[in-house]
């Protein structure tokens, strides 16, 4: 031979035996070789989706919990705090002070604690606008210097 490919096929490897019984069954072993891939490929996606279902439950119960408890929470620090300028109005009317005075002081000092706590809110917005961010994503062209 002079090295060259030969039309004859019986160089080529047979599966299943020499009398050639494999070759009808081998296409089946392959079939049933992608489909049980197909069926593990489906069963990991399906496990992975039920895990996902439940982990996303899990979290939208905790969130609940989250903002149930917040609630309670901000509920409580409101009532301590009106507990706590009672005690401090009935102080100032034990050294002396009239009711309506010292519920008037008390009232305008968390006025003006509410204003100040506002103007800390409105100048920190100002970072929420990613104006570095912006400024790089606008990228102006520099300006040649003979301009």
């Amino acid at each position: 031979m002079d090295g060259s490919p030969s039309s004859d096929n019986t160089a080529l490897p047979r599966h299943g035996g020499e009398d050639g019984a494999g070759d009808v069954s081998s296409p089946h072993r392959v079939l049933d070789e992608v489909s049980g891939t197909f069926a593990s490929a489906r069963r990991v996606v399906s496990d992975f989706l039920e895990l996902l279902a439940l982990e996303t439950r899990r979290a939208g119960l905790t969130l609940v919990w989250m903002v149930a408890c917040g609630a309670a929470a901000a509920i409580l620090a409101v009532t301590a705090w009106l507990g706590f300028m009672a005690a401090l109005a009935l102080w100032a009317v034990s050294i002396g002070f009239p009711w309506g005075a010292a519920v008037t002081v008390i009232s305008l000092a968390n006025l003006l604690a509410a204003a100040i706590m506002t103007s800390v809110c409105v100048r920190k917005s100002r970072d929420l606008l990613f104006t570095a961010t912006r400024r790089q994503l606008e990228a102006k062209p520099a300006r040649p210097e003979w301009l």
